[in-house]
């Protein structure tokens, strides 16, 4: 059996009394390589191609002298001239070919945790399994099992699936890929929520009654229309919001962007002043501009969003006892919501829109243009989301107008400025 190799392993394994007179740890994370535990020392090896094109084990050198990373490295160079060999590759498990594809491919994506939690759970009726022997069916009665109670959660899993076996193939430890015939078990159809600019007034005003962070996280996720991990994960270090200027920029890194793309926000005035709020607000010492914690960003959107509806809810009944819910949204529905009015109210033009959403090319269908087309955009989408603040600010203020003349005031222009709420 595979595992990662540490020196801590190696450690409790050697100073294990009650092992076999001799034991042998394979790496997960280096084919071939071994460390065979004897009763007072412990050897590294490799199974590498000789120059007749045998195969033959190694010696690399003995345990503390030689260190995991060390072996490793020197297994590496060993191999370096023909094709990686594995004594095991037939013999591999599910759980140990995941092992495999966790230290070797998924270390390198974003949504490394995400996948491999997914498929470690999904896999689980069949880990102990010869990954060889796995058959279309065994995988396709686990993703129909789990359609039963979450059908687009199954279609991903399906996805992640695939991507895992079809790596497996590609490296010489399959020779064809279980899942690749396997239909997704739900069809899946676009949303098309798109909450209207009362209801975005509607969530504008129960963001207020939230507070820090989660009151201004969701005002900015309005203002900006960028995605809830971006705006989450936004860190101090990141804005510039000088004193000399009425608005500000938000520079997204590369390594926060979905497309893997860094790109400059402009931040309306309106926007500037949520920011410095929640700046004066937060009272960590680290860069997250939102967070709870000493040390990661926000956390607990479930519970907030939850907050928010009931916020919605309570205001409409304060007017109107019998009022509904909102009908049901989610907050990614906020960044169509800015792609749809901003384009049909301020005449947005659409691909102006596309790199305000940080989409690039997608309003063409030119490849070329994906690739080389380069421009921010920046003087444009600065005047289209001032002018999108502009929007939200007005339908705040018109939606509040029937309440406040109730009360006998009647609004005038420096009271719809104000009434778009604290921010």
């Amino acid at each position: 059996m595979s595992v990662t190799l540490s020196e801590d392993l190696i450690k409790v394994a050697f100073g294990d009394r009650e092992r076999p007179a001799q034991k042998e740890l394979a790496d997960a994370q280096e084919p071939g390589l071994r460390l065979r535990l004897a009763a007072r020392q412990a050897t590294w090896s490799v199974l590498a191609k000789t120059e007749d094109g045998a195969r033959a084990r190694i010696a690399l050198g003995s345990w503390p002298s030689v260190s995991v990373e060390q072996a490793r490295l020197f297994a590496r160079s060993i191999r370096s001239t023909g094709d990686d060999v594995d004594e095991e590759e037939g013999d591999l498990t599910v759980a140990e070919l995941l092992d495999r594809y966790r230290a070797r491919r998924l270390s390198q994506l974003r949504k490394a945790k995400v996948i491999g939690r997914a498929l470690e759970a999904a896999l689980a009726p069949v880990k102990h399994r010869n990954a060889a022997s796995l058959k279309r069916r065994d995988l396709a009665e686990i993703v129909d099992v789990m359609a039963e109670r979450a059908p687009i959660h199954a279609n991903r899993v399906l996805a992640y699936a695939k991507a895992f076996f079809n790596w497996a193939v590609g490296r010489g430890y399959l020779d064809a890929n279980p899942a690749a015939a396997i239909s997704k078990p739900a069809r899946e159809v676009t949303r098309e929520r798109t909450p209207s600019l009362a209801e975005l007034a509607e969530i504008w005003r129960a963001a207020g009654t939230l507070g820090y962070p989660f009151g201004p996280i969701v005002k900015l996720l309005i203002l900006t229309a960028a995605r809830r991990e971006e705006i989450g994960s936004m860190q101090v270090s990141e804005l510039d919001v000088p004193q000399d200027a009425a608005d500000g920029v938000w520079t997204l890194p590369a390594q926060r962007s979905k497309n893997g793309r860094a790109i400059r926000v402009p931040l309306a005035p309106l926007a500037r002043r949520v920011v410095e709020a929640a700046l004066k607000a937060r009272s960590t010492a680290n860069d997250f501009l939102f967070t709870t914690t000493p040390k990661g960003p926000v956390s607990g959107w479930s519970r907030a969003k939850a907050r928010l509806d009931e916020a919605i809810l309570a205001a409409r009944r304060r007017a109107d006892p019998a009022a509904a819910p909102m009908t049901p949204w989610r907050i990614h529905d906020l960044r169509r919501s800015f792609a749809t009015h901003a384009c049909d109210h301020l005449h947005v033009d659409c691909a102006v829109a596309d790199r305000c959403l940080n989409h690039v090319g997608a309003s063409t269908t030119s490849t070329v243009s994906r690739i080389y087309a380069r421009s921010e955009m920046f003087d444009q989408r600065r005047a289209a989301l001032t002018a999108w603040a502009g929007l939200i600010e007005a339908a705040v203020a018109r939606d509040e107008a029937p309440s406040t003349s109730r009360r006998g005031r009647r609004p005038g222009r420096a009271a719809s400025a104000s009434n778009a709420g604290p921010v």
